[in-house]
Parts: structure tokens; C-alpha cells; sequence
């Protein structure tokens, strides 16, 4: 299973270079002051027709799952619009429950991001430090991410798409082979739109005062209309 993660990373690279598929960037949008809620944009522009799309998800950490309302999305069918003018539509939209649950009052701190971009070799783990800091504290993690078949629906089958699932494992930077796992899939929901790889993008932690979980960023390869797509996930793990 690691040799078919690293090639379907290397063939969506090689797929992007051809101009093919869209890469979705992410900005945090950070915490409720009681650690309870988290939220994140994610925009681009739609592969096929070139308009703008943005997405808020906003999501409830204690449950792992998106509260009412959420996720906001926008895509605007015209030509000469912006991914800016995407953004602040969906922001506009997702206003109000932001501000119900103040978020953003604790931005938190993108404390690693590895965007695909970026050519590491272990897509699938990262290191990091819990706040950011010139001195390494004690609050340093590894993270790691094993990929498994999964079920689909029956059209990625017809789409010749080898559905995979995740699970998030977490270790302390010192006992690295301790590692316990913080999250794993229990199916694969029709919203990731037949997945056939991941990897880790980053980590956003709260305040130093708050109990919020740590908020890892999961990169998801999905299917496109021209070729593979990637998109963001945030899943919460209490170091």
C-alpha cells in the first residue's frame, strides 16, 4: 500500500504539471475561545470550467463532525469572476456562525504545513512542535498516516478508482514508537468523491491556555473532471 500512495502522488504530480485536475488552497480560520469549534477556507478554481469555488467548514472538535449550516460552499458560474469574489461570498455566508461561536477570537498557529507543493518524501509523516517557539519545547510530536482499501461508491469502480480510507497515528517526539492511533476511518463518505490517496499538510494548534484538540490537515486526492483533485480535511487529535 505505501508503493501505491507514493505512485499516486507522483502521477498526480505528473498530472498537474500537465494542467490537469485542481489544487485547492487552505487558510485556517482558527478556534472558539473554549477550543470547541474550529474552522477553515479552502478555494481554487473548478477543473473543466475554470470558475472560482471556495469552502468553509466549520467544525465541532469535541464530535468531529460539521455543525448546522456547514460546510458553506460557493462556486461562481461566470468566466470573468475571481477566486476572491468566491471567498468573500462564502465568508459572507458563514458569518453568522462564525461569530455565534467567535471564532477566530484564538487564530490558533499553523505550526507545520506541507502543502503538495512542497516535495517531501514522506508525504505520509511530520514532526512538529505544538506552539511555535526559537527553542524546541517539550510539546514536540511525530504524526503518521497509513492508507487502507476502502469501499466506494459504484461509480468509482466504473471510474477504475482504487478508494482508499485513512488512520491518523500520534506519538510523542521522544518515544516515537509508541505511537497510539488518533483517528481512522470507519467508511468513506461520498462528500471526499472517490479518494485514492492522502497525505498530511499541515497542523494548526490552539492558544497556549486552551484545551482545544491539535487540528491535523489531510490532504485528499479525489476524483476530477480533467484528472485528480485535492482537497483538505481537518481532523481532531488530542496529543
Amino acid at each position: 500500500m505505501k508503493a501505491s500512495f507514493f505512485a499516486a502522488i507522483s502521477l498526480l504530480l505528473a498530472a498537474f504539471s500537465a494542467s490537469a485536475g485542481d489544487v485547492a488552497e487552505m487558510r485556517p480560520l482558527g478556534f472558539s475561545p473554549d477550543g470547541r469549534f474550529f474552522a477553515f477556507e479552502q478555494f481554487g478554481e473548478q477543473d473543466g470550467s475554470g470558475f472560482p469555488y471556495a469552502e468553509i467548514q466549520i467544525i465541532d472538535t469535541a464530535t468531529d463532525t460539521y455543525v448546522e449550516g456547514a460546510p458553506i460552499n460557493v462556486l461562481i458560474r461566470r468566466e470573468e469572476a475571481s477566486i476572491g469574489e468566491a471567498r468573500r461570498k462564502s465568508l459572507g455566508q458563514a458569518k453568522a456562525l462564525l461569530e455565534a461561536r467567535k471564532i477566530g477570537d484564538d487564530p490558533g498557529h499553523l505550526v507545520a504545513f506541507s502543502p503538495i507543493g512542497e516535495l517531501t518524501e514522506k508525504p505520509h509523516e511530520l514532526r512538529y512542535q505544538a506552539f511555535p517557539s526559537f527553542y524546541v519545547s517539550d510539546g514536540v510530536y511525530r504524526l503518521s498516516l497509513q492508507q487502507f482499501d476502502a469501499k466506494g461508491a459504484e461509480l468509482c469502480g466504473k471510474m477504475n478508482v482504487n478508494v482508499g480510507g485513512f488512520a491518523l497515528f500520534i506519538a510523542d517526539d521522544a518515544r516515537p514508537d509508541a505511537k497510539r492511533e488518533a483517528y481512522r476511518d470507519k467508511s468513506v463518505p461520498k462528500s471526499r468523491n472517490c479518494p485514492s490517496a492522502y497525505a498530511i499538510g499541515g497542523v494548526v494548534t490552539p492558544g497556549p491556555w486552551s484545551q482545544a484538540p491539535h487540528m491535523v490537515m489531510v490532504q485528499v486526492v479525489s476524483l476530477g473532471f480533467e484528472g485528480s483533485n485535492l482537497r483538505w480535511l481537518a481532523i481532531p487529535v488530542k496529543p
